[in-house]
């Protein structure tokens, strides 16, 4: 049977533009369906994590994000949150900025709605059907593939596709339509307002407090937030209280005495954007039904204090395209079972990143003096999550099977640098992009010895499109010393790497490579139809 699609996609978000990228590139038809006309025109997420940066360098799109979309403002504000206690005492300092694993600065500023047009440029380019203002009504499993029903300018549409993914937000039309429910990660759901303005001149916000700066006001009189926003712009968010009505705070006349502290004024700024949200957590205990997924924040809620929400949804893509495309070129293979372990390991991660958001708010939103003073005094908490750590269990090699030098990274992102190789040059994300496996040695035990035997290599390659990079080859020039550096700290001959750079395993010697790459093979399949 001939299907209209693939994969559909139901949301054209940065998750769902991303995922279509992703699967796209491997040669996957693909079909996006959008319920709005065209891209939100205003401001929402603020900053993009490196290793999100190493999809679309492996996209190519690095150039074109930079043009309108991204900035790299290390250099230019502090590298430093702080938190401010109830006398205006700084009580705590955390990174928020630096170098980072990927050896580009941990976070960049975002202006989201350039990024989702030159996204859905960028698929229209290269073959993905946009479907806009068209409602999704209902989405049926039928065992072998999707269908899916929906309503549009020119009446109702129909499409069949092997799979769904629902990248569609909080208020998941999909979710709802297969019966996945939401659960609550108990916190205090403070009402906060969110500010976006633009300086009327372009050095206007220069002049305002905190201009080269991000900081958490922990003041009981009113909890307030002041954010570096994309090109120029600066966000502010405040904690209403039970009283306060939000259609009320939403109004020009409520919000600028708020920001008179600021220094921001009617006079040198124009308002962008204000909304009154409610801060939850919340999750989805599986991120799969059947032949239907979910990714983003139509799978998982997180408040605003990791900065972790978009940049989540875009890891669930980023692990999601490469699992989907081994079930469609595989279909005989034990698809769910490949399901079930993305959707553990991604909720692992961001269950554990959404639990220390809502516990910061409930610090941060104290509006008892008493209690906030306390709180100033508290001993400094433990290490928040590690975004870069993926959840437990996962696709990777377990920690019983693992040599306890190599246990911190296996599991882990893998560093990145800059290789010569003959005439290019770049990092494994531009050289190699995210769509397959692949190996990095430093060297081999011979010359001649391939790490892998014949058929190894050759399910390698047709399996886990997998490649390989040896250091030592005489057209290959590790010019930072970067991943030179990591073999000797962990004393290792290779690794392996998933499509999305993270470690799946660690090899001691070079045979060793041999029984990891089986072992890959056989924990991304069973692949029956090979």
């Amino acid at each position: 049977m001939r299907y209209d699609c693939d994969v559909l996609i139901v949301g054209a978000g940065p998750v769902g533009l991303t995922l279509a990228l992703l699967l796209s590139s491997n040669g996957h038809q693909v079909t996006i369906v959008e319920r709005h006309d065209a891209v939100y025109p205003l401001p929402r997420a603020i900053a993009l994590s490196h290793d999100i940066l190493r999809i679309y360098d492996g996209l190519g799109l690095h150039d074109i994000l930079f043009e309108d979309a991204l900035t790299d403002v290390r250099g230019i504000i502090s590298d430093m949150v702080e938190l401010l206690g109830v006398n205006g005492q700084v009580v705590r300092r955390a990174p928020f900025n630096g170098p980072s694993k990927s050896g580009t600065s941990m976070v960049v500023n975002l202006y989201q709605p350039a990024l989702e047009e030159a996204l859905e440029k960028a698929c229209l380019s290269r073959g993905v059907s946009v479907v806009r203002s068209t409602e999704i009504t209902n989405v049926i499993d039928m065992n072998s593939h999707v269908q899916v029903l929906a309503a549009g300018p020119g009446g109702a549409r129909k499409w069949s596709s092997l799979y769904v993914v629902g990248c569609d937000g909080t208020n998941s039309t999909v979710r709802q339509l297969v019966g996945i429910p939401f659960i609550d990660c108990p916190g205090r759901k403070t009402n906060w307002l969110a500010v976006d303005v633009r300086p009327k001149w372009e050095n206007a916000a220069e002049g305002w407090k905190d201009f080269y700066t991000t900081r958490t006001y922990m003041d009981p009189q009113r909890p307030r937030v002041s954010v570096w926003g994309p090109k120029h712009r600066r966000r502010w968010e405040f904690a209403l209280f039970p009283h306060e009505d939000a259609e009320v705070a939403s109004k020009p006349e409520f919000i600028w005495p708020l920001l008179e502290e600021f220094g921001c004024t009617p006079e040198s700024a124009n308002f962008e954007r204000s909304a009154v949200y409610t801060v939850r957590g919340r999750w989805c205990e599986t991120f799969y039904k059947g032949r239907v997924l979910l990714s983003g924040d139509a799978a998982h809620q997180s408040p605003q204090f990791m900065g972790q929400g978009l940049n989540s949804g875009i890891r669930d893509a980023g692990s999601l395209s490469w699992r989907l495309d081994l079930a469609l070129r595989y279909p005989k293979s034990n698809w769910p079972r490949t399901f079930q372990d993305w959707s553990v390991e991604r909720l692992g991660g961001v269950k554990d990143l959404i639990s220390a958001s809502v516990v910061i708010e409930n610090l941060v939103s104290i509006t008892d003096l008493e209690e906030a003073i306390a709180r100033d005094n508290m001993p400094a908490a433990s290490r928040p999550p590690n975004p870069e750590q993926l959840g437990s269990p996962g696709m990777y090699m377990s920690p019983s099977e693992v040599d306890a030098a190599h246990s911190d990274a296996v599991g882990a992102l893998f560093i990145d640098g800059v290789i010569r190789m003959g005439d290019k040059q770049g990092r494994l994300c531009d050289l190699f992009g995210t769509l397959g496996w692949l190996i990095v040695e430093p060297s081999r035990e011979s010359d001649s010895k391939d790490s892998l035997s014949t058929e190894t290599r050759t399910l390698f390659s047709k399996v886990l499109r997998g490649k390989s990079l040896v250091l030592a080859d005489d057209n290959i020039q590790d010019t930072t010393g970067t991943f030179t550096n990591w073999f000797q700290e962990h004393n290792a001959m290779g690794v392996l790497l998933r499509p999305d750079h993270y470690v799946y395993g660690v090899a001691k010697t070079s045979a060793d490579m041999e029984g990891l790459v089986q072992r890959a093979i056989e924990h991304a399949g069973p692949f029956v139809d090979l």
